[in-house]
This record gives C-alpha cells, sequence and structure tokens, in this order.
C-alpha cells in the first residue's frame, strides 16, 4: 500500500476550526485569514499556521521552510513577548486523521501562543483614552532595553542611504501600479518631497547608519499589548533585512500609528521621551522623513489589496492608501520645514520652533529634539 494521501491546506483549516481538535475541547474557536496566514483563537490560546506561498522575501511554500518559520517567529518574538509565545506544534496525519501535538507524519507546523485580550491591546485602548503616565512609561522603558541591547547590524554609509533611495522608489512604483484610484498627483508629491529630504539631509542620515540594529520590523499600535506584562509582538520573521532598522525610525512608525489613532499629542510625547531615555540625539527632521517614509510604505501596503480577491470591497483599502499619502506628505513638508529652521539655529537664527524660549550656551537644535514642540504637542499624554 502507498502513503496516504497528505491533507490539503483546506483540510488542515477545517481541522483547526473544529473545538474538538484541541486538547480541552473548548467551547468554540474563531479563525481568523491574513495574506499569508491563519490565526485560530481558542478561550486561551492563539494557534498561527503559515500559508505554503511566496511573496518578495518571503517563501513558505515547503513544509521544511514553514517550520523554520514557525522556530524563528518563537525565537524572536520572546525578545519582547516571552510569556505570550509558548512554542511550535506539529500537525500530523496518522491513519489518515490529523491530530495536534501528536506522534505522525507532520503535515504542517503551527506557532502555540497565549492568546491577548482585545482590550488591552494598544489600537483598541487609544479608541477609549490615552495612555495613562505609567502605562506611557513601561512602553518607552521596553523600547529602550530592547534597543540597547538588540544585535547591532551597521550598514556603511552609501549602503544605507541607497536603500533608502531604493525603498522610496519601490513604494513608488507599487503605487503607480495601483492606477488612478490613488491620489497618483499626492504619491509624486510625496516622492518628490523625499527625495529632496535625501539630498538636503545627507549628512544627518548617514550618521543614522552606525546605529542600525535587528529590531522588530513592524511596530504597530496593533501589536503592542499593555498587559500586564506588556508585550510587543508579531515582529517580521521572515527576513532579517527587513528588521534591518534604525531604532528611531522603528519609533516612528509606531508614534505615526498613533497619530493615525487620533492621538497626536502622545504620538509626539513617545518620541521625545524615547529620544531623551535613549541619549539618542537625533534631529526632529530626521523623525519627520521616518513618519513620511513609513505613510508612503503602509499607503503602497493599503494599495496591494486593491483587486485582491481575498479583499472583494475596495473602499477600506482605498481610503487607507490615500489617507496614508496625506500623511506622507505632511510629514515630509515638516522635515523640510525642521530641516531649515535647524540650519537657521546653527547659523544664530532663531527658528520659529525656538521663539518664546532661552536658549542656553551652546545649545542646539538638533540636540535639543526632547525640548522641541510641534504642532499641538504640549506636556499633556491627551491627544492635543
Amino acid at each position: 500500500m502507498g502513503q496516504p494521501r497528505r491533507a490539503s491546506l483546506q483540510q488542515e483549516v477545517a481541522f483547526l476550526r473544529d473545538p474538538g481538535s484541541y486538547a480541552g475541547r473548548g467551547r468554540g474557536v474563531s479563525a481568523v485569514e491574513t495574506h499569508f496566514a491563519w490565526v485560530f483563537l481558542t478561550a486561551r490560546y492563539a494557534y498561527k499556521l503559515k500559508k505554503p506561498l511566496r511573496h518578495k522575501a518571503m517563501d513558505y511554500r515547503t513544509l521544511a521552510s514553514r517550520e523554520h518559520g514557525c522556530r524563528e517567529e518563537l525565537r524572536l518574538n520572546r525578545r519582547l513577548a516571552r510569556r505570550v509565545y509558548l512554542s511550535v506544534v506539529p500537525l500530523v496525519q496518522c491513519n489518515g486523521r490529523l491530530a495536534l501535538g501528536r506522534r505522525g507524519q507532520v503535515v504542517d507546523w503551527l506557532v502555540r501562543m497565549r492568546r491577548l485580550p482585545d482590550s488591552r491591546m494598544l489600537d483598541h485602548v487609544l479608541t477609549r483614552r490615552t495612555l495613562r503616565a505609567g502605562e506611557l512609561t513601561r512602553l518607552v522603558a521596553t523600547l529602550v532595553r530592547f534597543f540597547a541591547h538588540a544585535r547591532r547590524a551597521p550598514m556603511a554609509v552609501e549602503t544605507y542611504l541607497s536603500r533608502l533611495q531604493l525603498q522610496l522608489a519601490e513604494n513608488r512604483r507599487a503605487l503607480r501600479q495601483a492606477g488612478p484610484q490613488v491620489n497618483q498627483e499626492r504619491a509624486d508629491a510625496v516622492t518628490r518631497l523625499q527625495r529632496q529630504f535625501l539630498r538636503a539631509a545627507r549628512g544627518l542620515l548617514a550618521a543614522r547608519a552606525a546605529r542600525i540594529v535587528e529590531g522588530h520590523g513592524d511596530l504597530r499600535a496593533e501589536h503592542v499589548c499593555l498587559g500586564p506584562p506588556l508585550s510587543i509582538i508579531d515582529c517580521i520573521e521572515f527576513s532579517r533585512e527587513m528588521r534591518r532598522l534604525d531604532p528611531l525610525e522603528e519609533i516612528a512608525f509606531l508614534s505615526l500609528e498613533i497619530e493615525r489613532l487620533g492621538r497626536p499629542g502622545l504620538a509626539a510625547e513617545l518620541v521625545r521621551r524615547f529620544v531623551a531615555a535613549s541619549h539618542d540625539p537625533v534631529a526632529a527632521a530626521v523623525v519627520s522623513f521616518y513618519k513620511s517614509h513609513r505613510a508612503a510604505t503602509r499607503g503602497k501596503l493599503a494599495a496591494w489589496h486593491l483587486g485582491d480577491a481575498q479583499f472583494p470591497d475596495p473602499r477600506p483599502w482605498l481610503a487607507r492608501a490615500n489617507s496614508c499619502l496625506r500623511d506622507a506628505e505632511r510629514h515630509a513638508c515638516r522635515a523640510l520645514r525642521q530641516l531649515a529652521a535647524d540650519r537657521s539655529a546653527r547659523s544664530g537664527g532663531r527658528p520659529v520652533l525656538e521663539q518664546g524660549r532661552k536658549r542656553h550656551p551652546g545649545e542646539h537644535a538638533s540636540q535639543r529634539f526632547a525640548e522641541q514642540r510641534t504642532d499641538r504637542q504640549d506636556s499633556r499624554l491627551g491627544g492635543g
């Protein structure tokens, strides 16, 4: 007799949707499908099954590659969520039947995680209220500690600047392919302003190349659980290059996400506190550029959903793509204004951000980020 026919992805999904497939036989299982995975939620745990797909830097078409991806996801996410990421579990087939975590022919692998309460995820919290002082303090301390101990991964200056140029070009190319539904005039303006900043602020960006670490790669509000204990989940496991980032770019991305949730004051305070605690004298213009870059990238990712059969209603993705482009343009303009103000300060002028405040001898605008306030930011943690 030959080998039994291996279960298909559809059969695996059907099995994992069944509450009887899990120890304890919970009352129900919720299934969430994403572009590249299925997540199955029981009362206490979450099980993530990677789809056998290839996309750019990710290739999970073989069983071995999915096992490796699961083990990397466990290893990397334990850096910021040790109590959440529990184990890698085999899905096996025995006598023609599927089973989870038992002996048999392994047909797939899953990451087993502790389920987190939606009510404690940062994006959910910010729809109801701003962060309390203690919550922000713990978040900043966690991020400062993580980046201070992250593996160093510096780049040569020219390599880093070239990578930024390539990323801007890739964003523009993808947005152009999305067609006229996406505001192409604004997309052109964003790319033009970002390239202008790259030319004008070459020295500031070059200085960031030495600070690159192997970080998280996808530091979004929906990935932050306020706990207790505070946990940050869902880092990029399939590409070291995509995790290889300036910590300030990651913080700028989280700040942008908080802004987009309607809390600009909190977003600015997060950056201010992180910069002060990490003793990184970054120019405010660089943070604004990183926000613009990340907003354009988010716009590109939203545009990818247009025309995808998995998402039959394109309207939310189109709205997100265009709103991200508005943010990208706004932050690119701000970066150029801040750069001009910084240069004015160096030459002895008084930039707008510094009016009304006494200058200390030898003070330099790029070294005083923590004392700058832009737009509606103030010392409160509210939404401005």
